[in-house]
């Protein structure tokens, strides 16, 4: 197994990935993926990821002189996050930063309070001059730039690789002076030091919670009425039995968590996974407030943890405990997060890396967490038999003939003929009369209350509203409005011939596929009859 970058603190991958076909009435895909590079996103997460890690081992370590250690660390750390441009030169500082931080952890952590006393607190010491030396020297040069009034100061390469060697030079004193004084092993690599930490910060956190420990969500129940979905239910389990992630994909209301709920209940799911069932729901969260700690904070509280300390460590260790299904429903709220998606994206291929978790998601969004292999599902509309069986389930008395035309109007969506049912039951509403009010009234029949449940609108505003159509800017909603008028959709061939003026029409036709608002028929751009309604 790989990782990205050696000895940093970064989730592992797999590489090759390739999704398989999906059913339904969409063509076989093939994706060649590699392993992304080093970016400037990533080493931001690094510097992120460590600055948690050092403030972790001073909340554990017992002497104030490795605190003010610590303390100076963060300042050089933050100081780099905050006010320093050229923060993908600081790498390797930044790994000897957190290297320094664990090694004291490790000094400490393992020695006798009186030794705490004599040579390593004269070790200790010194390591403080070196690195407050330093934090000074970052201080001054940053300085500089806000007298100047520029906001970032940039730092020559020369002046931080002084700065990494020479903490380089002082750690391996500090480490021959505990070796000689201790007889404790010092000579350990980063990834080798922060496993050590890991583990002690998971046990750590699991005895002091023990009180916080809550009963975990209670799995929701095989869907009331569910029909025309056995073949896909079947090839989800096929696929998860086999230990594969799944990704339900498809545009909203078209009845993803119903499968998956349906999934998560089906008799072979329950005899291998057993109590190791999660249905982690992402529905009842604001894309724009997402970020890495309400992500893991959410599957935290469905695991039955009260938002612990070290989230990803103890996630991690419960999940790895025995053969695990995880279901994560819309996951589009997480997967195109204003904040942290790259880090959200880290963390379930962390979790997926586990040889015993397995993995389904809900969602509206082709994009997924690269580095896992995906069994990518379509969930296509109903079948003409199915919608009419589905309708009948809530309001039976209507002829087939008559339900057909109806429900063909609006494409056989599920969450459309779940609303059309309720409104003609609640109204008391004879067929007539629902064609009646079809007719003058149709997108007001497709809103029976707020939620995304009960409401087209909602369920295609969220949508509308992901940071990645924002992007955009309006453009994409133009071109929505556009195809929506237009009952064949429009030719993705002749795209640039049709608005010769718009630079970046591909990509929002790209991204209105990509989040499941279009889909391609042939050479053509089209929507589903109730999202064109809607527009």
């Amino acid at each position: 197994m790989n990782t990205h970058r050696k000895n940093s603190v970064i989730l592992p991958f797999q590489e090759n990935s390739v999704p398989m076909p999906g059913i339904g009435p969409v063509a076989r895909e093939t994706y060649s993926l590699s392993p992304r590079s080093p970016s400037h996103e990533r080493n931001i997460s690094i510097l992120d990821n460590t600055i948690t890690t050092i403030q972790l081992i001073k909340n554990v370590v017992p002497s104030q002189t490795v605190s003010g250690i610590l303390s100076s660390i963060t300042g050089i750390l933050n100081i780099i996050m905050n006010t320093i441009e050229n923060q993908d030169d600081f790498q390797e500082l930044v790994e000897q930063c957190q290297m320094t931080g664990l090694v004291v952890w490790r000094a400490t952590s393992a020695t006798p309070q009186h030794q705490l006393d004599g040579t390593i607190h004269r070790a200790l010491t010194n390591l403080t001059s070196s690195v407050d030396g330093i934090l000074e020297a970052v201080k001054a040069k940053t300085e500089k730039n806000v007298v100047s009034k520029a906001f970032h100061a940039t730092i020559d390469r020369n002046t931080i690789n002084k700065w990494k060697n020479e903490l380089i030079r002082f750690l391996t004193l500090f480490n021959i002076e505990v070796n000689i004084a201790t007889n404790i092993s010092m000579n350990l690599k980063l990834d080798e030091l922060l496993s050590m930490f890991q583990e002690h910060s998971i046990t750590t956190t699991s005895h002091s919670q023990m009180d916080a420990i809550e009963e975990a969500d209670v799995l929701p129940t095989w869907p009331r009425v569910f029909v025309g979905r056995s073949e896909l239910v079947q090839s989800a389990t096929d696929a998860l039995l086999k230990s594969h992630h799944v990704a339900l994909i498809g545009p909203g209301g078209i009845g993803k968590s119903s499968v998956a709920r349906a999934v998560l209940n089906d008799d072979t799911i329950v005899s291998k996974f057993q109590a190791r069932r999660y249905f982690v729901r992402f529905d009842d969260m604001d894309v724009t407030q997402v970020n890495l700690k309400t992500f893991l904070d959410h599957i935290a509280r469905a695991l039955g943890f009260a938002t612990p300390v070290n989230a990803y460590n103890l996630i991690t260790k419960t999940l790895s405990t025995a053969e695990t299904l995880l279901v994560l429903d819309n996951a589009e709220t997480f997967l195109d997060a204003t904040m942290d998606a790259g880090r959200i994206a880290d963390a379930i291929d962390g979790f997926g890396a586990r040889p015993n978790v397995t993995i389904l998601l809900t969602t509206r969004t082709t994009v997924l967490p690269p580095n896992l292999e995906w069994v990518r599902l379509r969930v296509p509309p109903l079948e003409e038999s199915a919608a009419c069986e589905a309708f009948q389930a809530y309001y039976p008395s209507i002829e087939i003939s008559v339900l057909i035309k109806l429900l063909s109007a609006v494409d056989f969506h599920p969450l459309s003929i779940n609303l059309l049912a309720q409104a003609a039951v609640q109204n008391e509403w004879s067929p007539q009369d629902l064609i009646t009010a079809w007719d003058h009234q149709c997108a007001t029949l497709l809103e029976a209350g707020d939620g995304k449940s009960q409401s087209l609108a909602v369920t295609i505003e969220t949508s509308l509203n992901s940071p990645s159509f924002l992007k955009l800017g309006e453009t994409v909603h133009h071109l929505l409005q556009i195809i929506a008028f237009l009952p064949q959709g429009i030719s993705k061939t002749h795209l640039t011939a049709i608005f010769p003026g718009v630079s970046n029409i591909k990509t929002c036709a790209d991204a209105l596929c990509r989040q499941s608002l279009a889909y391609l028929n042939g050479d053509f751009i089209t929507l589903l009859a109730p999202i064109r309604l809607y527009m």
